[in-house]
């Protein structure tokens, strides 16, 4: 098992983000995006976790935990999940960040879009990539993405 470079878990991440904003502005279907999405995850999964820990369970039970408490999933109803649906449902919550993001900005400008979203999506974009290479709570205060939204 190999680790992920960072820029790997950046480019990997920014194809799903990328897409799921091309769901939201009607430009794909979730058809086109559920092939790329499981492809995302299951690579995610497999090379992310040693990121957060030096054996791979014990990185696949911390990169587990930070996908739940920094992108607020249920640990309850996750619990039995394996790690590359968990991280599946990790970037789908993301994406509630990113529609709120989007929201009323559909018909502007590229220099609008440019303006108002993009620093937007590149905040959101960054917070879920250090979830991933393990640089969530040092650089977010271990906040969950919705909390610190609010604050930034």
């Amino acid at each position: 098992m190999r680790r992920l470079s960072r820029p790997q878990i950046q480019k990997s991440v920014l194809q799903v983000l990328q897409a799921r904003v091309g769901l939201l502005l009607g430009q794909t279907t979730f058809e086109e995006l559920l092939p790329l999405q499981e492809r995302v995850s299951l690579e995610l999964a497999r090379g992310a976790l040693l990121w957060h820990g030096k054996q791979p369970q014990e990185g696949a039970q911390a990169l587990a935990q930070a996908m739940v408490d920094a992108l607020g999933l249920d640990p309850l109803f996750y619990s039995a999940s394996s790690l590359d649906f968990l991280v599946s449902e990790g970037l789908t919550s993301a994406s509630l960040a990113l529609a709120d993001a989007v929201r009323g900005h559909e018909h502007d400008s590229f220099e609008q879009w440019q303006q108002e979203v993009v620093p937007k999506l590149d905040r959101i974009a960054n917070f879920v990539v250090s979830v991933f290479d393990g640089r969530w709570p040092l650089e977010f205060q271990a906040q969950p993405l919705q909390a610190w939204l609010a604050r930034a």
